[in-house]
């Protein structure tokens, strides 16, 4: 009897949890909907309760949301955030919060749960995880999930402000976030968040315009990394290693092999050899990346003022990107010459020379 009690003890303490009010709307401009877990939907408005499991739309508007430990989300407009788990103790003001930013920008205020229990708090977006310490940052995502996290300055009523961290991460790597309007970038689950860069942004201006118009430090960023791909990519020769430059006949005779002896699958050797490549190679890359001009008068490299790259294979190739997700990418015999007129989004440039101009090409993309 003893543990029958305890049972119906314990259902009975989780059923109003889940239906118990966990915040409520404290600001509201425009339209939107809260939607349930059950898909009962309410016209957002000021002082609507919000409960777990609930789903926050916005159109043409904005809302915030501040739970009851005081953490606050403003969802913006065209946006969309999921409140997935939400627990907390106000006596020892501890729990656990999990949200997931789906769509638009919502920017997170942490409330006492992150101060207090930071492990169970967990943010996510649909390329991204993001570990808070107590702080406010900003998440805005495309329409297919690319996210762009800011850390923004917690402030107080006082004025008195502070910076705290986060960590972002995807299946792919983890970047520490801990300078105020520092960001990062994260294109799918599977590859890493951009190198943090320091953002020349003002806080009111973080909206959905960042899916349209990323600032352009993040822009300036992914090209040198894309760059940096692309260059590691077309210089590695891998029939070049310094093997070939040894005279096995003149060691020992005790010793000797010739090249057809060597097991190139050799777990001692294959690394020596796969260095090798990869050091002179990058060395040759990084040459190449300076910015010297042929006989032709080309310079080759990534051109920051125009954001252009040009590398050279036996083919000249031609790469620029606008935005996340929009890119120039052309392959050119190098035997000609070429005059390039390139409308790309705001970027416009004409009769920019690849040699003698004998072809010319005309380029129009809009982001």
């Amino acid at each position: 009897m003893f543990h029958i009690i305890l049972l119906v003890a314990s259902v009975w303490l989780t059923i109003p949890a889940l239906a118990s009010t966990i915040g409520d709307v404290i600001e509201h401009k425009g339209n939107g909907e809260i939607e349930s877990s059950s898909g009962e939907k309410s016209t957002t408005e000021l002082d609507l309760e919000v409960f777990m499991q609930d789903t926050i739309k916005t159109g043409n508007g904005k809302t915030s949301v501040q739970f009851i430990d005081d953490t606050r989300v403003d969802v913006t407009e065209h946006s969309k955030l999921i409140i997935d788990e939400f627990v907390y103790d106000p006596n020892t003001q501890t729990g656990g919060l999990t949200l997931k930013a789906a769509l638009g920008t919502v920017k997170y205020a942490s409330g006492q749960i992150a101060k207090n229990s930071k492990q169970n708090v967990i943010i996510k977006t649909p390329t991204a995880t993001i570990g808070v310490r107590g702080t406010d940052f900003s998440m805005t995502i495309d329409e297919i999930g690319s996210s762009t996290i800011i850390l923004l300055p917690s402030c107080d009523a006082a004025g008195n402000c502070y910076v705290g961290e986060i960590s972002v991460e995807s299946d792919a790597g983890q970047v520490i976030l801990n300078q105020a309007f520092q960001a990062t970038f994260v294109d799918t689950i599977s590859t890493s968040p951009l190198r943090p860069v320091l953002l020349e942004l003002d806080f009111n201006i973080i909206s959905n315009l960042l899916i349209v118009s990323p600032p352009p430090e993040i822009e300036q960023e992914m090209q040198n990394d894309y760059f940096k791909s692309v260059s590691d990519a077309l210089e590695i020769d891998f029939l070049k290693f310094d093997e070939l430059n040894i005279d096995y006949l003149e060691e020992d005779a005790d010793q000797w092999a010739t090249l057809l002896d060597i097991d190139f699958l050799d777990q001692d050797l294959l690394p020596d050899i796969l260095a090798q490549i990869n050091a002179e190679l990058k060395a040759q890359m990084e040459k190449d990346a300076l910015g010297e001009k042929d006989e032709s008068g080309v310079r080759y490299g990534l051109d920051k003022e125009t954001g252009i790259a040009i590398l050279k294979d036996g083919q000249f190739y031609v790469w620029r990107r606008s935005g996340t997700n929009s890119y120039i990418e052309l392959r050119l015999d190098d035997q000609f010459g070429y005059n390039l007129n390139v409308r790309q989004g705001d970027f416009e440039i004409y009769d920019y020379e690849l040699g003698e101009p004998e072809n010319e090409i005309n380029i129009q993309q809009s982001d």
